[in-house]
């Protein structure tokens, strides 16, 4: 008899895949910020409870948990739901489950705080984002008076396949355009957060990266398969279309145009971050 296949909640990604190689290239960024948007609340942050939606691997977990009095998570991916559960060992301040951020579990006024990242892209295939809608009401529900939601995504700009700040992007220019548009814009996400009653609403730029270090200098890099599972971007590429990339990259490091591009692509990073965390409150 076939084993029945993990869970997996992303819309276009299967994430038990990916996870498999993601830790060894990917790290979490924005943590520093995060914290510092959770401690600007009547509530120190050692005394917080707080959540975190689609947490993947448990990068950010496993780095907060130190800081906070308790942290929940909840995954739709059960690869990540067992990495995570590693990582974290007997942590007696973790409690993980494996379920839907657009239906959470938890009562209402729960959370001192609830994060999300690099997630949002995940949820919605259509561009009017209804499960947006879903997830911030969600969020809006569980959180209590005054508790902090941050969302990490990036904006228009910096997932621009030719402009942005992810080098590899201009070879699979058309799955960097599909992906683009399922990260719903920044504006479009603080004029929703506003409709739904959320105040204190602000961007940040995260600091750190996205990636490992190896990322921003080694253009080899992107020629890996495991590198490739571990950015859901590739989900949208085809076999075709990643051999095609690999040849242009290929051409690029004989030719060394590819390190101009990544040079360019570093600038505008420093320039504009890796991404954004775009924070809220719910009123008092």
């Amino acid at each position: 008899m076939n084993k029945p296949e993990k869970r997996n909640a992303s819309s276009y990604c299967n994430y038990n895949d990916s996870f498999l190689s993601y830790d060894q290239n990917r790290q979490p960024n924005g943590l520093q910020e995060i914290l510092h948007i959770f401690g600007q609340t009547r509530i120190p942050v050692e005394e917080q409870t707080v959540l975190e939606g689609g947490f993947g691997t448990g990068a950010y977990i496993n780095h907060i948990r130190h800081s906070m009095k308790e942290v929940y998570g909840v995954e739709g991916s059960e690869q990540g739901y067992e990495e995570t559960k590693q990582k974290v060992g007997d942590a007696d301040n973790v409690h993980l489950q494996i379920g839907n951020i657009l239906d959470l579990s938890f009562s209402d006024d729960f959370f001192d705080a609830y994060m999300v990242n690099q997630v949002l892209h995940h949820i919605d295939t259509d561009r009017s984002y209804p499960n947006l809608t879903l997830f911030l009401k969600e969020s809006r529900r569980v959180i209590k008076p005054g508790g902090a939601l941050t969302i990490n995504t990036c904006s228009q700009e910096q997932l621009n396949p030719h402009s942005g700040v992810y080098w590899n992007y201009k070879y699979i220019e058309k799955a960097a355009l599909t992906l683009q548009a399922r990260y719903v814009p920044v504006p479009k996400l603080i004029s929703r957060l506003e409709e739904l009653g959320f105040t204190d609403i602000k961007t940040t730029m995260p600091s750190g990266k996205l990636f490992q270090e190896q990322y921003y200098h080694d253009p080899r890099l992107a020629l890996d398969t495991d590198f490739q599972k571990a950015d859901s971007i590739y989900c949208f590429c085809s076999e075709k279309q990643i051999n095609e990339a690999n040849t242009l990259i290929r051409s690029g490091i004989d030719d060394g145009s590819i390190y101009q591009h990544m040079e360019q692509a570093e600038k505008q990073a420093q320039k504009i971050g890796e991404a954004v965390i775009v924070s809220a409150r719910k009123p008092l």
